[in-house]
């Protein structure tokens, strides 16, 4: 049986969506999930056993407590979290203690009984949520490739993987590791749903989101662009330009208007089973289509892969292959970026 106090876990391919299901579920009056916090807490996961020595000492769990205090991300929730409540006793006795009580403390702050987090590198590390906290929720909210495509490469700004290529190729590994995995958790534990059906029916689908989670359905969930402003940073907000209205059925399957034909070939041809595994729609026609563009996202997703190996070796960050704007290269790794993207080629 779930307790209450347990956490929840909303993952997804960049760009699926997550942070609009966020807002919805932020607005419920019994749960609390701040902005995502991108590579933060792996960050510290990895730094408890060496840089806090394991958290074995009061002092260690003291110092990393002040020390994410101190985080711009921890800044980006928008909260006052009051020192004192998170060094109440008992001290949290490992990382996974840590992360809960600066959850719990921010959820306490909103009025809120229950926790959250929502972030899309951990779609492909359920096993490590599952190791760290063994009784939580997690709801996978999936989009269609295409459109996600479509979002990594806008003509507001070049979002995340160099062609569609290679989201093609990372939509599909990612999605269906985390569709595997969750496949062995028991039912009252993981939920899957799609992008689609939210904005078609956000009521009918919150209702199962809630009823899955325990609570009562909340109106207030429907409401959530009129609080945009409180809870995503006023700097990150045009990473997402329409998250201030209402849910809008016309942003789903955009791909069938503002796809290429070459670029739809390419996907289908790289993902088209798992799309249809998920209800979407592809075409036998599409996929014989394209093959001199994939030869060229084949090459150049190579150059990108050796290129960004030397900056690694040069001990310098990754580097865009178009002309980023601030909020982009800031998106890299941000809410929508994995922690560890997949070499698919090399």
């Amino acid at each position: 049986m779930l307790q209450p106090n347990e956490p929840f876990f909303i993952v997804g391919f960049q760009r699926s969506g997550t942070t609009l299901l966020r807002l919805m579920l932020n607005e419920h009056p019994e749960l609390g999930i701040p902005h995502d916090s991108a590579e933060l807490w792996p960050t510290y996961a990895r730094l408890a056993s060496t840089a806090y020595r394991g958290l074995a000492a009061a002092d260690d769990v003291r110092r990393m407590i002040d020390d994410l205090l101190q985080e711009p991300r921890i800044h980006a929730w928008q909260t006052a979290i009051a020192r004192e409540a998170l060094l109440a006793e008992p001290l949290p006795s490992n990382f996974s203690g840590v992360m809960r009580r600066f959850h719990e403390v921010y959820a306490r702050a909103h009025g809120k009984s229950r926790w959250g987090d929502k972030n899309t590198g951990t779609l492909v590390d359920l096993d490590r949520l599952n190791a760290e906290f063994p009784r939580c929720q997690i709801i996978h909210l999936v989009r269609d490739g295409r459109d996600c495509a479509l979002s990594h490469r806008s003509k507001t700004y070049i979002y995340g993987y160099e062609n569609v290529l290679r989201v093609a190729l990372e939509w599909r590994d990612q999605v269906t590791l985390c569709h595997k995995m969750g496949a062995m958790l028991p039912p009252e534990r993981f939920l899957e749903i799609r992008y689609e059906d939210l904005l078609a029916d956000p009521e009918g689908v919150l209702q199962r989101i809630c009823a899955f989670l325990g609570v009562a359905f909340s109106p207030r969930m429907l409401k959530y662009h009129q609080h945009v402003a409180d809870h995503v940073p006023r700097d990150r907000r045009s990473l997402w330009p329409l998250i201030d209205r209402p849910p809008m059925a016309s942003n789903a399957l955009k791909w069938k208007s503002q796809m290429s034909s070459g670029d739809r070939a390419i996907f289908e041809r790289t993902a088209g089973e798992l799309l249809r595994q998920f209800g979407y729609d592809t075409s036998e026609a599409a996929v014989g289509r394209g093959r001199l563009l994939e030869l060229w996202y084949i090459a150049h997703t190579r150059f990108a892969w050796r290129l960004a190996r030397l900056n690694n070796l040069l001990g310098k960050r990754r580097t865009a292959f178009s002309t980023h704007s601030d909020s982009a290269r800031d998106a890299e790794r941000d809410t929508e970026s994995p922690s560890q993207p997949t070499t698919l080629t090399k």
